[in-house]
This record gives structure tokens, sequence and C-alpha cells, in this order.
């Protein structure tokens, strides 16, 4: 029997969160989610013994689920964009995929990729320490605690809807693509007698935004250029002007722009793209 992409909605947690999500508040209106379980396994190999039929593999290393999330920015969204906050990047979340339950998952990776008149989406990975096993795939039976699904189409971002502050001055008026990413180091903490990683501790943390856009003020020099001035992207819905997640997308002095590049053809204006990275941990 197949099972329809609708009786699997995906919730994120608040963090910190042991339970299961809030089926309302922490709804995450996605459009494509997966897990992927690997097991950390090696050939039974043993010198001077043939391996046996059923003791074929041995198992050094926990079982790891990753979890990969896109959707889009809705007003609304409240505890589910909680862990993008600087004050909650150490944390974990609980995240449920249909009716499976995912518990300590850390972010290992975020994208957000902003268009013009086209919807903005976030895409997440995440690993998950304590994975729903022994138990069948099925769907929610009750999705949305049984109300309405919390989605309103006007509330959604939109690459119109949002405002590029560059205080730093250096591109063009027109932006045309803006792709944006954070990674996340972590490290597993393993405790004597336990199978599963307790926590995972944050080691780093770096972003880098790519802007496309019509032109740049100046061209770099062997060791790029140091942002002496801020540049931020808001990312808020229709009519509002209030970000989503406060200082998701902030370059601060000091940030660098360490790549651009340009071109032209006939027929066309020239196009021109720049990526400035920063290390925040």
């Amino acid at each position: 029997m197949s099972l329809p992409y609708s009786e699997f909605p995906v919730y994120i947690s608040a963090i910190g969160s042991t339970g299961p999500p809030n089926e309302v508040r922490g709804y995450i209106p996605a459009t494509q989610a997966s897990v992927n379980y690997n097991t950390n396994h090696s050939p039974n190999r043993k010198q001077g013994k043939t391996i046996a039929s059923n003791d074929q593999f041995g198992f050094n290393g926990a079982l790891t689920a990753d979890i990969s999330v896109d959707c889009v920015f809705q007003s609304g969204m409240v505890s589910g964009l909680d862990f993008l906050k600087d004050a909650n990047q150490d944390n974990f979340v609980s995240i449920q995929v249909g009716s499976g339950v995912y518990h300590k998952c850390y972010a290992k990776d975020v994208s957000v990729d902003v268009s013009p008149f086209a919807p903005v989406t976030l895409k997440a990975n995440f690993v998950s320490l304590e994975p729903a096993v022994d138990q069948p795939v099925s769907g929610d039976p009750n999705p949305y605690n049984g109300g309405e699904i919390p989605l309103d189409s006007n509330l959604i971002a939109y690459g119109h809807t949002c405002s590029v502050n560059d205080n730093a001055n250096i591109l063009s008026d027109v932006k045309s693509q803006i792709n944006f990413k954070r990674s996340y180091a972590r490290t597993p903490v393993y405790g004597i007698g336990s199978i599963n990683a307790s926590s995972m501790l944050l080691d780093g943390v770096e972003e880098e935004i790519t802007i496309s856009s019509t032109g740049l003020k100046n061209l770099i020099n062997f060791s790029g250029e140091s942002l002496s001035s801020s540049l931020s992207v808001n990312v808020h819905g229709i009519g509002a002007t209030t970000p989503f997640v406060e200082d998701l997308i902030n370059f601060t002095v000091g940030s660098r722009l360490l790549t651009e590049s340009y071109s032209n053809q006939g027929g066309e204006t020239l196009t021109t793209s720049a990526t400035i990275k920063q290390v925040k941990l």
C-alpha cells in the first residue's frame, strides 16, 4: 500500500524539547522531507576463521539518521525556526515526519534561496542521535491536532517582499539572486556503556552568501575585501516589516568578500556575482 505525501506533515519542536513537537506551533510548510538511516558496519573477518553466514558484520558505531527538510517561510512558524537563532545553535530539536518522531536532532547545515517573485526556500539538514527505530513507516493519524492545516499563502515570504541592506556598498542596486548557507561543525559526545552519543558539541559556525546582481563597486585584491559596514537580508512575508528570524542573514564588519565574477554577452546586460564569508565561531 502506498502512502501519499499528505499523510507526512513535518513538525519541528522548540529548542531543547525532548517530547514530540506541537503539531500547530511547530508545523513546517515542507516541500520535501527525507530520512536516511546508516549503520556503522564492517565485514566481520577474523584471522584464521571463516566468516559465519549468521555473523557476517560487526557494528562499530552508533546508528545515525540524517534528516533533510525543504520548506518555505511562512508567518506563524512559531517554534519551528527557533533552531536558526544564534543563541540556540548549540542545542537540539525534535522532528516529526509522519508518525515518526526523531529526538535530539542537531542541524548540520542550512541554506536559504531568494529569487524574484518566487517563495523564499529554506533547506536544513539534521542528524538525529535518538531516531525512531523498530516501528513501521506510517503517516500521521491525526495531523495538525485534528485541526485545519496551518498554511496561508498570503503569509509566505517571496523574493520581492525581502530587502537587502548593503551598507558595505559592495553591489549595484539590482540584486537578482541570493544564496545563503550556514555550516555547523559538531563533535558527538559518547559515554562509557552507551551506544548512542548523548549530545553534540558545537565546534564552529561558518556562513557564506552569494549575491548575483548587475554590477560590482570594486574588484577585490589578493586578500579579498573586508567589509567596513554590515550587509544583511531581511526575510519577511507580504505586508510585514519584521523578519522571520532576526539577524538570520547578517554579515558584520570584518566579514570578507572573497570571490567575485562578472560576464557579458551580446543582447544582455552585465551579470555579476559576489561571495562573502564569515566565521562566527
